[in-house]
Order: C-alpha cells, then structure tokens, then sequence
C-alpha cells in the first residue's frame, strides 16, 4: 500500500484549523482560517463582526499568500468570482437556506453527476496543481481572492510559490484556505486522498512545538516553519 504523500504546508505564518478533515461532508479537506487570540476574525469587535460588513481589509487572513505544496503543474486555474463584505450573521443564514435549498442541492448533484461545469458558485476562485513530486496527486485550493491568481493553467510552479492569495469567494463564511489533496486533476470526481504535512509548528498546551509527518487537528494553532 502506497504511504500517504507527504507535503508542504501552503500558507505562512499562523493559522486556526477551522476543519480537520474529520468531519461529515469534509472528509480528508482542511480550511485554515487567521483568527486572534479571541477567536475573532477581524480587527472589529465581535459584536460589528457578527453583525455588520466588515471590509475585507480589516480580516487577518484577508490577501495572505497561498503557496503551492510541492513543485507541481497547474492544471486548472479559475478566477473571476466575486466577493462581497457581508456580515457572519448574514452568510450563516444564507449558507443554512442553501443546505436546505432544493435548487442548490439540485445544481450540485447535477455538477457532480456530469464531472464538469463551474463549480465556482462553491469553490470560488480555485487552483488544481499536479505534483511533480508524488505520482496521481493533485492539490486543490479554493476560495481565493478575486484577482489574486498568480500563475495559469500550464504553468509550473517551485514548492511555496505564491501561487494565490485568500479570500471570501465561493460558498465562505470568512476569508479561508480550503486545501485537500486528490487523485484526479477534477474536483468533481471527489477522489480525495489522504495525506501529510512534512512539518509545521502546532501549538500545543501554550508551547510551539514542530510537528513532522502529521497532521493538525481541528481547533489547533498551527505556523509555518520558516
């Protein structure tokens, strides 16, 4: 049986783990968010991040490098979605009449059935690199900001190259990372693959601690190793 690929961690700095890849419908895929020390988002007091719009400029995460996670080639590169400031309140409702939304589920289903058309409206502005490193693995990267892309379909790309920035595109409820690893270059297959990060830092009873060869668990802080 073939180990999981071990990879690069593909974003700098300090991260929350917003999910682990351990829950029900996210199977196998992480979403790193910037929080602060008060678990908030922003650089608004909660009560205005709960219930106003808050310009993109004061999120933490907002417009960090997304670096590829291995030198790899670009297979799919997809801007042009846009983003607009709304309140958490405001995208937890909406994101709540979607799940329950007939025609939403129906547009999924309908994507997912015929493994082609824009995935946008969930994805947002994404990229799908091939590895030139581990054979059969793709990596995808969504949510990204509207114009951030920095490479195209065909490029090849060095391992922690600035390939995009984080965003709010998509179905996002603050600007975020959603990275998994798959065995097909087409996100629609949802051949989702197993994997490690060669090493990052986790923060661990108030310590920083390296971490190799594992994964973050949800609610972690992690960073990357400079």
């Amino acid at each position: 049986m073939t180990p999981p690929p071990s990879i690069l961690f593909p974003l700098s700095g300090e991260w929350y783990v917003g999910a682990d890849g351990t829950e029900p419908g996210h199977e196998l895929a992480f979403d790193f968010m910037r929080l602060d020390k008060h678990l908030k988002a922003t650089r608004r007091a909660a009560w205005q991040e709960l219930l106003l719009a808050v310009p993109y400029g004061d999120y933490h995460g907002w417009g960090q490098p997304i670096l590829s996670p291995f030198k790899g080639k670009v297979v799919t590169a997809v801007d042009g979605c846009p983003e607009s400031p709304k309140s958490y309140l405001s995208k937890l409702l909406g994101s709540v009449r979607s799940l329950y939304s007939p025609r939403d589920k129906r547009r999924l289903e309908d994507l997912s059935a015929s493994q082609s058309g824009d995935i946008r409206e969930f994805a947002g502005n994404h990229l799908v690199i091939e590895s030139l490193e581990h054979s059969g693995v793709f990596a995808f990267l969504a949510h990204a900001r509207l114009g951030s892309l920095k490479c195209a379909a065909g490029d090849v790309v060095n391992a922690l190259q600035a390939v995009a920035e984080v965003g709010d595109s998509g179905q996002s409820m603050l600007p975020h990372l959603h990275f998994h690893l798959m065995a097909s270059p087409n996100p629609l297959t949802q051949r989702l693959i197993p994997f490690k990060f060669s090493t990052f830092e986790a923060n661990i009873d108030g310590d920083w601690l390296i971490q190799r060869d594992t994964l973050p668990t949800r609610r972690q802080r992690v960073r990357s190793v400079a």
